[in-house]
């Protein structure tokens, strides 16, 4: 059973800063719906879709059995992963095409796939 949900807007996060995208991109997932313990028993996944393209997976981040140099799991740990993986996914994204300001536009959830449209 599917609980993917409704593309949300997120052009107020800034994924360059993580001091002031985190909160708001924490916030995000929260109302999508995403509960961090799932990283605990699945990897995530994040697919970007360019331009209104097909997504295509950017990056996976293995379940987790413990966070940094052995530290406990939290969710703190786990959003601050997929937040840097959206912000590489991006830089790449900038080096592909320099001088183009390219943002995350939307995101969708489904189970543990995050799924985020740029232009």
């Amino acid at each position: 059973m599917s609980t993917e949900t409704q593309p949300l807007q997120t052009d107020h996060i800034n994924f360059k800063d993580f001091d002031k995208g985190y909160a708001p991109f924490a916030e995000a997932l929260r109302s999508l719906g995403f509960n961090w313990q799932i990283a605990l028993t699945e990897d995530l996944k994040g697919f970007c879709r360019v331009h209104g393209g097909d997504a295509q997976l950017f990056f996976r981040l293995p379940a987790a059995t413990q966070g940094p140099a052995g530290t406990e799991v939290t969710e703190r740990t786990v959003i601050s992963d997929l937040w840097s993986g959206v912000s590489e996914t991006l830089a790449v994204n900038r080096q592909k095409q320099p001088g183009k300001l390219i943002k995350v536009r939307s995101m969708q959830l489904d189970g543990s796939t995050l799924t985020f449209s740029v232009s």
